[in-house]
Protein backbone atom coordinates (compact mmCIF):
# COMPACT_ATOMS: atom_id res chain seq x y z
CA UNK A 1 0.00 0.00 0.00
CA UNK A 2 2.89 2.58 0.80
CA UNK A 3 3.78 1.91 -3.09
CA UNK A 4 0.66 3.93 -3.87
CA UNK A 5 1.18 7.50 -1.79
CA UNK A 6 3.11 9.09 -4.36
CA UNK A 7 0.10 8.48 -6.91
CA UNK A 8 -1.94 9.89 -4.22
CA UNK A 9 0.40 12.72 -3.46
CA UNK A 10 0.32 13.29 -7.60
CA UNK A 11 -3.04 14.33 -7.56
CA UNK A 12 -3.22 16.12 -3.88
CA UNK A 13 -0.61 18.75 -5.31
CA UNK A 14 -1.19 19.19 -8.74
CA UNK A 15 -4.26 21.77 -7.66
CA UNK A 16 -3.11 22.63 -4.43
CA UNK A 17 -1.69 26.20 -6.06
CA UNK A 18 -4.58 28.30 -6.59
CA UNK A 19 -6.76 25.54 -5.77
CA UNK A 20 -10.10 27.79 -5.68
CA UNK A 21 -9.50 29.20 -9.75
CA UNK A 22 -8.71 25.67 -10.58
CA UNK A 23 -11.61 23.93 -8.93
CA UNK A 24 -14.30 26.35 -10.71
CA UNK A 25 -12.85 25.01 -13.52
CA UNK A 26 -13.26 21.55 -12.94
CA UNK A 27 -16.19 19.53 -13.96
CA UNK A 28 -18.16 18.73 -10.90
CA UNK A 29 -20.57 15.69 -10.17
CA UNK A 30 -24.54 16.33 -9.99
CA UNK A 31 -26.40 13.94 -7.07
CA UNK A 32 -29.56 13.78 -8.45
CA UNK A 33 -31.92 11.96 -9.48
CA UNK A 34 -31.39 8.69 -7.59
CA UNK A 35 -29.91 6.03 -10.07
CA UNK A 36 -30.14 1.94 -9.09
CA UNK A 37 -27.18 0.33 -8.65
CA UNK A 38 -27.99 -2.99 -8.42
CA UNK A 39 -26.61 -4.15 -11.77
CA UNK A 40 -23.37 -2.73 -11.22
CA UNK A 41 -23.25 -3.35 -7.14
CA UNK A 42 -23.92 -7.63 -8.70
CA UNK A 43 -20.45 -7.38 -10.84
CA UNK A 44 -18.02 -9.52 -9.32
CA UNK A 45 -14.20 -8.36 -8.57
CA UNK A 46 -11.06 -10.12 -7.28
CA UNK A 47 -9.80 -8.26 -4.36
CA UNK A 48 -8.23 -9.36 -1.35
CA UNK A 49 -7.81 -12.53 -2.26
CA UNK A 50 -10.98 -13.44 -2.57
CA UNK A 51 -14.29 -12.92 -5.40
CA UNK A 52 -16.41 -10.34 -3.72
CA UNK A 53 -19.25 -8.33 -5.29
CA UNK A 54 -18.38 -4.53 -6.24
CA UNK A 55 -21.49 -3.76 -3.88
CA UNK A 56 -18.90 -5.19 -0.73
CA UNK A 57 -15.87 -3.72 -2.09
CA UNK A 58 -17.32 0.05 -2.54
CA UNK A 59 -18.96 -0.38 0.88
CA UNK A 60 -15.26 -1.51 2.70
CA UNK A 61 -13.62 0.97 0.72
CA UNK A 62 -15.53 4.36 1.77
CA UNK A 63 -16.49 3.02 5.47
CA UNK A 64 -12.28 2.82 5.68
CA UNK A 65 -12.13 6.13 4.32
CA UNK A 66 -14.68 8.26 6.03
CA UNK A 67 -15.66 5.76 9.29
CA UNK A 68 -19.51 5.04 7.89
CA UNK A 69 -21.00 3.88 4.46
CA UNK A 70 -22.85 6.51 3.69
CA UNK A 71 -21.81 10.31 3.36
CA UNK A 72 -24.01 13.57 3.38
CA UNK A 73 -26.70 14.59 5.47
CA UNK A 74 -24.76 17.61 6.72
CA UNK A 75 -24.23 20.72 5.38
CA UNK A 76 -20.66 21.26 7.03
CA UNK A 77 -19.58 18.21 4.99
CA UNK A 78 -20.40 19.09 1.31
CA UNK A 79 -22.15 21.45 -0.67
CA UNK A 80 -24.27 18.82 -2.78
CA UNK A 81 -27.99 19.60 -2.56
CA UNK A 82 -29.30 19.47 1.51
CA UNK A 83 -30.55 16.07 2.41
CA UNK A 84 -28.86 13.98 -0.37
CA UNK A 85 -26.88 11.12 1.10
CA UNK A 86 -24.57 8.93 -0.92
CA UNK A 87 -24.27 5.62 -0.47
CA UNK A 88 -21.12 3.81 -0.39
CA UNK A 89 -21.54 2.46 -3.92
CA UNK A 90 -22.17 5.99 -5.43
CA UNK A 91 -19.53 8.11 -3.82
CA UNK A 92 -17.58 5.42 -4.67
CA UNK A 93 -18.18 5.57 -8.21
CA UNK A 94 -18.09 9.56 -7.59
CA UNK A 95 -14.75 9.72 -6.73
CA UNK A 96 -13.29 6.98 -9.44
CA UNK A 97 -14.88 10.01 -12.11
CA UNK A 98 -14.94 13.53 -10.41
CA UNK A 99 -11.43 13.00 -8.52
CA UNK A 100 -10.23 16.47 -8.24
CA UNK A 101 -13.73 17.67 -6.71
CA UNK A 102 -13.89 15.37 -4.51
CA UNK A 103 -10.02 15.80 -3.07
CA UNK A 104 -10.81 19.64 -2.14
CA UNK A 105 -14.08 17.83 0.20
CA UNK A 106 -13.86 16.80 3.58
CA UNK A 107 -13.72 12.70 3.56
CA UNK A 108 -10.89 11.20 5.49
CA UNK A 109 -11.65 10.38 8.82
CA UNK A 110 -8.98 11.54 11.28
CA UNK A 111 -10.83 10.72 14.38
CA UNK A 112 -7.76 10.78 17.07
CA UNK A 113 -7.90 14.44 18.75
CA UNK A 114 -4.16 14.64 19.28
CA UNK A 115 -3.13 13.75 15.77
CA UNK A 116 -5.10 16.64 14.46
CA UNK A 117 -3.89 19.28 17.15
CA UNK A 118 -0.45 18.08 16.12
CA UNK A 119 -1.44 18.46 12.42
CA UNK A 120 -2.69 21.74 12.61
CA UNK A 121 -6.00 20.83 12.22
CA UNK A 122 -9.38 21.94 13.23
CA UNK A 123 -9.42 20.01 16.37
CA UNK A 124 -13.51 19.87 16.35
CA UNK A 125 -13.61 18.49 13.15
CA UNK A 126 -12.99 14.60 12.08
CA UNK A 127 -13.50 14.42 8.87
CA UNK A 128 -10.59 16.76 6.56
CA UNK A 129 -9.96 16.92 2.95
CA UNK A 130 -7.27 15.20 0.81
CA UNK A 131 -5.68 18.57 0.34
CA UNK A 132 -6.02 19.80 3.76
CA UNK A 133 -3.86 16.53 4.84
CA UNK A 134 -1.53 16.69 2.14
CA UNK A 135 -0.44 20.09 2.88
CA UNK A 136 0.30 19.38 6.90
CA UNK A 137 4.10 19.32 6.83
CA UNK A 138 4.19 17.85 10.58
CA UNK A 139 2.21 14.92 8.91
CA UNK A 140 5.23 14.37 6.55
CA UNK A 141 7.27 14.29 9.69
CA UNK A 142 5.39 11.97 11.66
CA UNK A 143 5.28 9.76 8.53
CA UNK A 144 8.80 9.93 7.83
CA UNK A 145 9.96 9.61 11.26
CA UNK A 146 7.54 6.33 11.97
CA UNK A 147 8.97 5.05 8.62
CA UNK A 148 12.30 5.80 9.71
CA UNK A 149 11.90 3.67 12.90
CA UNK A 150 10.20 0.57 11.22
CA UNK A 151 12.87 0.25 8.83
CA UNK A 152 15.72 0.62 11.58
CA UNK A 153 14.01 -2.01 14.15
CA UNK A 154 11.40 -4.42 13.45
CA UNK A 155 9.51 -4.89 16.52
CA UNK A 156 9.72 -0.88 17.25
CA UNK A 157 6.65 0.38 19.16
CA UNK A 158 5.61 4.11 17.63
CA UNK A 159 3.64 6.21 19.45
CA UNK A 160 -0.14 6.64 19.48
CA UNK A 161 0.10 9.72 17.07
CA UNK A 162 2.24 7.72 15.02
CA UNK A 163 0.31 4.77 14.27
CA UNK A 164 -2.33 6.87 14.06
CA UNK A 165 -0.77 9.13 11.28
CA UNK A 166 0.23 5.40 9.50
CA UNK A 167 -3.59 4.85 9.75
CA UNK A 168 -4.38 8.73 7.40
CA UNK A 169 -1.52 7.36 5.14
CA UNK A 170 -3.80 3.89 4.68
CA UNK A 171 -7.15 6.41 3.77
CA UNK A 172 -4.93 8.45 1.55
CA UNK A 173 -4.01 5.22 -0.11
CA UNK A 174 -7.45 4.04 -0.37
CA UNK A 175 -8.37 7.25 -2.11
CA UNK A 176 -5.62 6.81 -4.65
CA UNK A 177 -6.89 3.37 -5.18
CA UNK A 178 -10.60 4.42 -5.68
CA UNK A 179 -9.56 7.27 -8.07
CA UNK A 180 -7.28 4.83 -9.97
CA UNK A 181 -9.98 1.68 -10.34
CA UNK A 182 -9.10 1.89 -14.13
CA UNK A 183 -6.21 0.45 -12.76
CA UNK A 184 -6.60 -1.36 -9.39
CA UNK A 185 -10.37 -2.74 -9.84
CA UNK A 186 -10.09 -6.35 -11.34
CA UNK A 187 -13.24 -7.22 -12.86
CA UNK A 188 -11.96 -9.45 -15.95
CA UNK A 189 -11.83 -12.62 -14.61
CA UNK A 190 -9.21 -15.41 -15.56
CA UNK A 191 -10.41 -17.61 -18.99
CA UNK A 192 -9.74 -21.08 -17.47
CA UNK A 193 -8.70 -21.18 -13.71
CA UNK A 194 -10.79 -20.78 -10.83
CA UNK A 195 -7.96 -19.40 -8.43
CA UNK A 196 -6.35 -17.59 -11.32
CA UNK A 197 -5.42 -14.06 -11.37
CA UNK A 198 -8.12 -11.56 -12.49
CA UNK A 199 -7.51 -8.49 -14.21
CA UNK A 200 -8.73 -4.39 -14.86
CA UNK A 201 -9.44 -3.01 -17.59
CA UNK A 202 -6.47 -0.83 -17.53
CA UNK A 203 -3.71 -4.04 -16.36
CA UNK A 204 -5.87 -6.03 -19.42
CA UNK A 205 -4.77 -3.07 -21.85
CA UNK A 206 -1.28 -2.64 -20.63
CA UNK A 207 -0.49 -6.82 -20.85
CA UNK A 208 -1.66 -6.45 -24.64
CA UNK A 209 1.12 -3.65 -25.47
CA UNK A 210 3.86 -5.28 -23.31
CA UNK A 211 3.13 -8.86 -24.42
CA UNK A 212 3.44 -10.53 -21.11
CA UNK A 213 0.50 -13.19 -22.06
CA UNK A 214 -2.72 -11.83 -21.37
CA UNK A 215 -3.69 -11.50 -24.82
CA UNK A 216 -4.42 -14.93 -24.75
CA UNK A 217 -7.23 -14.59 -22.19
CA UNK A 218 -10.11 -13.01 -24.83
CA UNK A 219 -10.12 -12.02 -28.49
CA UNK A 220 -9.75 -8.46 -29.00
CA UNK A 221 -13.61 -7.72 -29.87
CA UNK A 222 -14.72 -9.24 -26.99
CA UNK A 223 -12.57 -7.35 -24.33
CA UNK A 224 -13.36 -4.59 -26.82
CA UNK A 225 -16.75 -4.65 -25.95
CA UNK A 226 -16.43 -4.97 -22.10
CA UNK A 227 -14.38 -1.53 -22.18
CA UNK A 228 -17.45 -0.18 -24.41
CA UNK A 229 -19.72 -1.66 -21.69
CA UNK A 230 -17.68 0.13 -19.00
CA UNK A 231 -17.31 3.38 -20.38
CA UNK A 232 -21.54 3.63 -21.60
CA UNK A 233 -21.85 3.27 -17.64
CA UNK A 234 -19.70 5.45 -16.80
CA UNK A 235 -21.05 7.95 -18.97
CA UNK A 236 -24.17 7.36 -18.01
CA UNK A 237 -22.93 7.57 -14.69
CA UNK A 238 -21.86 11.51 -15.12
CA UNK A 239 -24.24 12.36 -16.96
CA UNK A 240 -26.78 11.28 -14.29
CA UNK A 241 -29.20 9.26 -16.82
CA UNK A 242 -31.08 6.55 -14.69
CA UNK A 243 -32.29 4.03 -17.70
CA UNK A 244 -29.27 4.54 -19.57
CA UNK A 245 -27.07 3.68 -16.15
CA UNK A 246 -28.94 0.47 -15.45
CA UNK A 247 -29.11 -0.98 -19.11
CA UNK A 248 -25.35 -0.46 -19.41
CA UNK A 249 -24.70 -1.58 -16.20
CA UNK A 250 -26.64 -5.01 -16.52
CA UNK A 251 -25.12 -5.30 -20.29
CA UNK A 252 -21.74 -5.04 -18.85
CA UNK A 253 -22.00 -7.51 -16.23
CA UNK A 254 -23.69 -9.97 -18.63
CA UNK A 255 -20.68 -9.56 -20.65
CA UNK A 256 -18.53 -10.39 -17.87
CA UNK A 257 -20.08 -13.42 -16.90
CA UNK A 258 -20.17 -14.33 -20.47
CA UNK A 259 -16.50 -14.37 -20.46
CA UNK A 260 -15.69 -16.74 -18.30
CA UNK A 261 -18.68 -18.54 -16.87
CA UNK A 262 -17.10 -21.64 -15.39
CA UNK A 263 -14.81 -19.25 -13.15
CA UNK A 264 -17.13 -16.35 -12.79
CA UNK A 265 -18.84 -16.67 -8.95
CA UNK A 266 -22.23 -18.06 -9.37
CA UNK A 267 -25.64 -15.90 -8.93
CA UNK A 268 -26.88 -17.41 -6.11
CA UNK A 269 -23.33 -16.94 -4.38
CA UNK A 270 -23.87 -13.17 -5.23
CA UNK A 271 -27.23 -13.11 -3.95
CA UNK A 272 -26.09 -14.15 -0.81
CA UNK A 273 -23.65 -11.44 -0.13
CA UNK A 274 -26.41 -8.85 -1.49
CA UNK A 275 -28.56 -10.75 1.49
CA UNK A 276 -25.94 -10.26 4.08
CA UNK A 277 -24.97 -6.69 2.87
CA UNK A 278 -28.43 -5.64 3.01
CA UNK A 279 -29.30 -7.30 6.03
CA UNK A 280 -27.17 -6.69 8.11
CA UNK A 281 -28.42 -9.92 10.37
CA UNK A 282 -25.79 -9.08 13.43
CA UNK A 283 -27.09 -5.58 13.81
CA UNK A 284 -31.07 -6.72 14.02
CA UNK A 285 -29.11 -9.58 16.79
CA UNK A 286 -28.28 -6.85 18.81
CA UNK A 287 -31.19 -5.02 18.76
CA UNK A 288 -33.48 -7.54 19.64
CA UNK A 289 -31.32 -9.04 22.39
CA UNK A 290 -30.93 -5.43 23.93
CA UNK A 291 -34.99 -5.17 24.58
CA UNK A 292 -34.98 -8.95 25.39
CA UNK A 293 -32.52 -8.54 28.33
CA UNK A 294 -34.69 -5.31 29.86
CA UNK A 295 -37.66 -6.87 29.75
CA UNK A 296 -36.06 -9.93 31.43
CA UNK A 297 -35.42 -7.49 34.31
CA UNK A 298 -38.59 -6.08 34.13
CA UNK A 299 -40.15 -10.31 34.47
CA UNK A 300 -37.68 -10.72 37.33
CA UNK A 301 -39.79 -7.73 39.48
CA UNK A 302 -43.20 -8.83 37.77
CA UNK A 303 -43.10 -12.42 37.48
CA UNK A 304 -46.11 -12.20 34.86
CA UNK A 305 -46.12 -14.76 31.90
CA UNK A 306 -46.75 -11.59 29.57
CA UNK A 307 -43.47 -9.94 30.42
CA UNK A 308 -41.34 -13.39 30.24
CA UNK A 309 -42.79 -14.47 26.93
CA UNK A 310 -42.43 -10.95 25.24
CA UNK A 311 -38.72 -11.31 26.34
CA UNK A 312 -38.00 -14.40 25.07
CA UNK A 313 -40.17 -14.03 21.85
CA UNK A 314 -37.22 -11.14 21.25
CA UNK A 315 -34.74 -13.34 22.65
CA UNK A 316 -35.48 -15.74 19.71
CA UNK A 317 -35.71 -13.63 17.50
CA UNK A 318 -32.19 -12.24 17.97
CA UNK A 319 -30.83 -15.58 17.76
CA UNK A 320 -32.70 -16.33 14.67
CA UNK A 321 -30.80 -13.19 13.12
CA UNK A 322 -27.73 -14.37 14.78
CA UNK A 323 -27.75 -17.76 13.24
CA UNK A 324 -28.85 -16.34 9.91
CA UNK A 325 -25.54 -13.95 9.74
CA UNK A 326 -23.54 -16.72 11.02
CA UNK A 327 -24.67 -19.15 8.18
CA UNK A 328 -24.99 -16.34 5.74
CA UNK A 329 -20.95 -15.24 6.36
CA UNK A 330 -19.79 -19.08 6.50
CA UNK A 331 -21.14 -19.78 3.46
CA UNK A 332 -19.74 -16.77 1.81
CA UNK A 333 -16.18 -17.61 3.16
CA UNK A 334 -16.35 -20.97 2.09
CA UNK A 335 -14.74 -22.26 5.89
CA UNK A 336 -15.91 -21.81 9.41
CA UNK A 337 -15.07 -18.37 11.84
CA UNK A 338 -11.70 -18.64 12.96
CA UNK A 339 -9.95 -15.50 11.14
CA UNK A 340 -9.70 -13.03 13.56
CA UNK A 341 -11.22 -11.44 16.55
CA UNK A 342 -14.44 -10.02 14.58
CA UNK A 343 -15.57 -13.17 13.64
CA UNK A 344 -14.56 -15.11 17.04
CA UNK A 345 -16.27 -12.28 18.99
CA UNK A 346 -19.26 -13.24 16.80
CA UNK A 347 -19.03 -17.18 17.89
CA UNK A 348 -18.29 -16.25 21.76
CA UNK A 349 -22.21 -13.85 21.33
CA UNK A 350 -23.22 -16.69 20.24
CA UNK A 351 -22.07 -19.32 22.44
CA UNK A 352 -23.29 -17.39 25.75
CA UNK A 353 -26.67 -17.24 23.83
CA UNK A 354 -27.03 -20.63 23.28
CA UNK A 355 -25.77 -21.55 26.49
CA UNK A 356 -28.14 -18.92 28.25
CA UNK A 357 -31.26 -20.44 26.15
CA UNK A 358 -30.51 -24.32 27.35
CA UNK A 359 -29.96 -23.31 30.81
CA UNK A 360 -32.89 -21.47 30.41
CA UNK A 361 -35.28 -24.34 28.67
CA UNK A 362 -33.83 -26.40 32.09
CA UNK A 363 -34.05 -24.09 34.76
CA UNK A 364 -36.72 -21.73 34.00
CA UNK A 365 -34.93 -19.14 36.29
CA UNK A 366 -34.79 -15.93 34.07
CA UNK A 367 -31.38 -15.06 35.19
CA UNK A 368 -29.87 -17.20 31.91
CA UNK A 369 -32.14 -15.85 29.56
CA UNK A 370 -30.86 -12.33 31.20
CA UNK A 371 -27.03 -12.85 31.17
CA UNK A 372 -27.75 -14.87 27.41
CA UNK A 373 -29.42 -12.15 26.09
CA UNK A 374 -26.80 -9.30 27.69
CA UNK A 375 -23.82 -11.33 26.10
CA UNK A 376 -24.86 -11.66 22.63
CA UNK A 377 -26.02 -7.22 23.16
CA UNK A 378 -21.99 -6.88 24.63
CA UNK A 379 -20.68 -9.15 21.24
CA UNK A 380 -22.11 -7.90 18.69
CA UNK A 381 -22.78 -4.55 19.67
CA UNK A 382 -18.88 -4.32 19.76
CA UNK A 383 -18.15 -5.75 16.61
CA UNK A 384 -20.70 -3.60 14.87
CA UNK A 385 -19.86 -0.09 16.66
CA UNK A 386 -16.42 -0.21 17.83
CA UNK A 387 -14.24 0.17 15.61
CA UNK A 388 -16.09 3.28 14.38
CA UNK A 389 -16.06 4.13 17.99
CA UNK A 390 -12.29 3.91 18.07
CA UNK A 391 -11.92 6.00 14.83
CA UNK A 392 -9.55 3.02 13.81
CA UNK A 393 -11.94 1.20 11.29
CA UNK A 394 -8.44 -0.19 9.70
CA UNK A 395 -7.92 -2.69 13.14
CA UNK A 396 -7.26 -5.99 11.76
CA UNK A 397 -8.27 -7.36 14.95
CA UNK A 398 -11.60 -5.88 14.78
CA UNK A 399 -12.72 -5.88 10.50
CA UNK A 400 -15.61 -7.32 9.53
CA UNK A 401 -14.50 -8.02 6.10
CA UNK A 402 -14.65 -11.62 4.75
CA UNK A 403 -10.84 -12.65 4.18
CA UNK A 404 -9.39 -15.83 3.04
CA UNK A 405 -7.61 -17.20 5.50
CA UNK A 406 -4.06 -17.35 5.99
CA UNK A 407 -2.12 -20.44 4.80
CA UNK A 408 -1.59 -22.08 8.32
CA UNK A 409 -5.04 -21.83 8.97
CA UNK A 410 -6.34 -23.60 5.61
CA UNK A 411 -7.66 -27.31 5.71
CA UNK A 412 -6.76 -27.57 9.07
CA UNK A 413 -9.49 -29.98 10.83
CA UNK A 414 -7.39 -30.06 14.28
CA UNK A 415 -7.26 -25.60 14.22
CA UNK A 416 -10.74 -25.53 13.49
CA UNK A 417 -11.74 -27.45 16.16
CA UNK A 418 -9.40 -26.13 18.79
CA UNK A 419 -10.66 -22.58 17.60
CA UNK A 420 -13.76 -23.48 17.97
CA UNK A 421 -13.98 -25.17 21.19
CA UNK A 422 -12.17 -22.86 22.91
CA UNK A 423 -14.06 -20.03 22.02
CA UNK A 424 -17.21 -22.00 23.54
CA UNK A 425 -15.00 -21.92 26.59
CA UNK A 426 -14.83 -18.26 26.54
CA UNK A 427 -18.55 -18.26 25.88
CA UNK A 428 -19.43 -20.41 29.05
CA UNK A 429 -16.83 -18.20 31.29
CA UNK A 430 -18.90 -14.32 29.81
CA UNK A 431 -22.52 -16.14 30.94
CA UNK A 432 -20.64 -17.17 34.39
CA UNK A 433 -19.11 -13.91 34.14
CA UNK A 434 -23.01 -12.01 33.52
CA UNK A 435 -24.18 -14.14 36.16
CA UNK A 436 -21.68 -13.10 38.53
CA UNK A 437 -22.39 -9.36 38.31
CA UNK A 438 -26.51 -10.33 38.99
CA UNK A 439 -25.17 -12.47 41.99
CA UNK A 440 -23.05 -9.55 43.24
CA UNK A 441 -25.52 -6.96 42.47
CA UNK A 442 -27.82 -8.92 44.39
CA UNK A 443 -25.29 -9.07 47.46
CA UNK A 444 -24.58 -5.13 46.95
CA UNK A 445 -28.26 -3.88 46.62
CA UNK A 446 -30.48 -7.38 48.71
CA UNK A 447 -28.22 -8.42 51.52
CA UNK A 448 -30.77 -10.35 53.28
CA UNK A 449 -31.74 -12.60 50.67
CA UNK A 450 -30.34 -15.39 50.97
CA UNK A 451 -32.44 -17.90 49.09
CA UNK A 452 -31.77 -15.75 45.88
CA UNK A 453 -27.79 -15.86 46.67
CA UNK A 454 -27.86 -19.19 46.96
CA UNK A 455 -29.59 -20.39 43.27
CA UNK A 456 -27.84 -17.26 41.61
CA UNK A 457 -24.05 -19.34 43.22
CA UNK A 458 -25.96 -22.56 41.50
CA UNK A 459 -26.47 -20.93 38.09
CA UNK A 460 -22.64 -19.80 38.32
CA UNK A 461 -20.94 -22.57 39.05
CA UNK A 462 -23.02 -24.62 36.45
CA UNK A 463 -21.75 -22.52 33.98
CA UNK A 464 -18.43 -22.07 35.34
CA UNK A 465 -18.61 -25.69 35.12
CA UNK A 466 -19.08 -25.90 31.28
CA UNK A 467 -16.09 -23.04 30.67
CA UNK A 468 -13.79 -25.38 32.61
CA UNK A 469 -14.65 -28.54 30.31
CA UNK A 470 -14.58 -26.53 26.94
CA UNK A 471 -11.34 -24.81 27.84
CA UNK A 472 -8.90 -27.90 28.92
CA UNK A 473 -10.29 -29.47 26.05
CA UNK A 474 -9.89 -26.66 23.48
CA UNK A 475 -6.30 -26.56 24.91
CA UNK A 476 -5.17 -29.89 23.88
CA UNK A 477 -6.87 -29.53 20.63
CA UNK A 478 -4.82 -26.64 20.53
CA UNK A 479 -1.88 -29.14 21.42
CA UNK A 480 -2.38 -31.57 18.66
CA UNK A 481 -2.72 -29.08 16.14
CA UNK A 482 0.77 -27.59 17.52
CA UNK A 483 1.68 -31.15 16.67
CA UNK A 484 0.64 -31.33 13.09
CA UNK A 485 1.53 -27.98 12.18
CA UNK A 486 4.88 -27.05 14.02
CA UNK A 487 5.98 -30.32 15.46
CA UNK A 488 5.60 -29.73 18.66
CA UNK A 489 3.10 -30.34 21.37
CA UNK A 490 3.76 -27.21 23.50
CA UNK A 491 5.93 -24.06 23.50
CA UNK A 492 4.94 -21.86 26.18
CA UNK A 493 3.67 -19.46 23.05
CA UNK A 494 2.17 -16.09 24.76
CA UNK A 495 -1.65 -17.68 23.20
CA UNK A 496 -0.87 -20.85 24.93
CA UNK A 497 0.83 -19.74 27.74
CA UNK A 498 -2.27 -17.21 28.46
CA UNK A 499 -4.92 -19.88 27.45
CA UNK A 500 -3.29 -22.28 29.98
CA UNK A 501 -3.13 -19.15 32.93
CA UNK A 502 -7.10 -18.95 32.28
CA UNK A 503 -8.00 -22.13 32.96
CA UNK A 504 -6.13 -22.75 35.96
CA UNK A 505 -7.30 -19.69 37.09
CA UNK A 506 -10.98 -21.18 36.93
CA UNK A 507 -9.52 -24.55 38.36
CA UNK A 508 -8.27 -23.13 41.25
CA UNK A 509 -11.53 -21.00 42.23
CA UNK A 510 -13.14 -24.21 42.03
CA UNK A 511 -11.46 -26.64 44.07
CA UNK A 512 -10.61 -23.50 46.39
CA UNK A 513 -14.77 -23.86 46.60
CA UNK A 514 -14.78 -27.47 46.97
CA UNK A 515 -12.32 -27.37 49.58
CA UNK A 516 -14.18 -24.80 51.42
CA UNK A 517 -11.49 -21.83 51.52
CA UNK A 518 -14.16 -19.56 50.47
CA UNK A 519 -17.94 -20.39 49.99
CA UNK A 520 -20.43 -19.59 47.07
CA UNK A 521 -19.48 -15.62 47.65
CA UNK A 522 -16.50 -16.20 46.78
CA UNK A 523 -17.02 -18.70 43.88
CA UNK A 524 -19.33 -15.64 42.38
CA UNK A 525 -16.30 -13.25 42.95
CA UNK A 526 -14.27 -15.57 41.30
CA UNK A 527 -16.45 -16.00 38.69
CA UNK A 528 -16.01 -12.14 37.89
CA UNK A 529 -12.56 -11.88 38.48
CA UNK A 530 -11.40 -14.59 36.52
CA UNK A 531 -12.75 -13.96 33.31
CA UNK A 532 -10.67 -10.72 33.30
CA UNK A 533 -7.68 -13.69 33.00
CA UNK A 534 -10.10 -14.75 29.16
CA UNK A 535 -9.72 -11.45 28.12
CA UNK A 536 -6.07 -11.06 28.23
CA UNK A 537 -6.22 -14.44 26.63
CA UNK A 538 -8.61 -13.50 24.08
CA UNK A 539 -7.85 -9.99 23.47
CA UNK A 540 -4.55 -9.27 25.22
CA UNK A 541 -1.93 -11.69 23.63
CA UNK A 542 -3.80 -10.48 20.10
CA UNK A 543 -4.08 -6.38 20.67
CA UNK A 544 -1.53 -5.80 23.43
CA UNK A 545 1.24 -8.29 22.88
CA UNK A 546 1.05 -9.09 19.37
CA UNK A 547 3.32 -11.41 19.07
CA UNK A 548 4.15 -15.69 18.68
CA UNK A 549 3.36 -17.87 16.35
CA UNK A 550 -0.35 -16.42 17.07
CA UNK A 551 0.40 -13.50 15.48
CA UNK A 552 -1.74 -13.83 12.36
CA UNK A 553 -4.62 -13.25 14.59
CA UNK A 554 -3.06 -10.20 16.19
CA UNK A 555 -4.50 -6.69 15.83
CA UNK A 556 -4.06 -3.20 17.37
CA UNK A 557 -6.43 -0.62 19.19
CA UNK A 558 -8.83 0.21 21.49
CA UNK A 559 -6.92 -0.73 24.98
CA UNK A 560 -8.11 2.34 26.44
CA UNK A 561 -11.72 0.69 26.45
CA UNK A 562 -10.52 -2.14 27.41
CA UNK A 563 -8.15 -0.94 30.49
CA UNK A 564 -11.01 1.06 31.85
CA UNK A 565 -13.88 -1.77 31.44
CA UNK A 566 -11.23 -3.78 33.39
CA UNK A 567 -10.93 -1.00 36.43
CA UNK A 568 -15.15 -0.29 36.54
CA UNK A 569 -15.59 -3.80 36.74
CA UNK A 570 -12.41 -4.31 39.62
CA UNK A 571 -14.04 -1.17 41.74
CA UNK A 572 -17.63 -2.79 41.08
CA UNK A 573 -16.48 -6.14 42.80
CA UNK A 574 -14.53 -4.46 45.45
CA UNK A 575 -17.47 -2.60 46.40
CA UNK A 576 -19.27 -5.90 46.81
CA UNK A 577 -16.95 -7.36 49.19
CA UNK A 578 -17.08 -4.23 50.98
CA UNK A 579 -20.84 -4.08 51.25
CA UNK A 580 -20.71 -7.71 52.08
CA UNK A 581 -18.21 -7.79 54.84
CA UNK A 582 -20.69 -5.45 56.97
CA UNK A 583 -23.48 -8.19 56.88
CA UNK A 584 -21.28 -10.77 58.31
CA UNK A 585 -24.29 -11.94 60.03
CA UNK A 586 -26.39 -12.77 57.09
CA UNK A 587 -22.96 -14.87 55.25
CA UNK A 588 -24.20 -17.92 53.75
CA UNK A 589 -23.67 -21.38 55.01
CA UNK A 590 -21.17 -23.43 53.92
CA UNK A 591 -23.63 -26.28 52.55
CA UNK A 592 -22.35 -28.17 49.42
CA UNK A 593 -23.76 -26.97 46.31
CA UNK A 594 -26.85 -28.19 44.29
CA UNK A 595 -25.67 -30.51 41.21
CA UNK A 596 -22.64 -32.62 40.89
CA UNK A 597 -18.96 -30.95 40.73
Amino acid sequence: MRKLLPLAFLLIFAPASGADKIESQLPAPVFTPALNFSAIERIAVQDGGRKKLFQTLAHEAIEELIGRPVFGGSPSLTDKPSGVKLAATDLYLSIWQFPEYWTSRPLVLVAYRPLRVAMGLNENEKHFSVQEISRSTRFHELLKTAVDLRHREKDTELTDIQKEAEIIEQRLNIFARIMASDRFLAILPHPKRADGKWLSIEGYQESLISGSGAQTYYPQAQFDAIRLDMDAALQAYRMRQPEAFENAARELQNSLRALSPNVYPAASALELEIQYNHTRPFGWAWMFYFPAAILGLFALKYPGRGIYAAAMTLFAAGLAMHVYGFALRCMIAGRPPVSNMYESVVWVGFGAVMFGLIFELRYMPRYFMICGASAGFACLVLVDEMPVIMGNVNAPGFEAQIKPLVPVLRDNFWLTIHVLTITLGYSAFMLAWFLGHITLFSHLFRPAERAEHRELHNFVYYAMQIGVLLLACGTILGGVWAYYSWGRFWGWDPKETWAFIALMCYIFVLHGRMAGWWGNFGLSVGAVVCFQAVVMAWYGVNFVLGNGLHSYGTGAGGEAYVISAVSIDALFTIASIIRRSTFKELAESAEPLGGSS
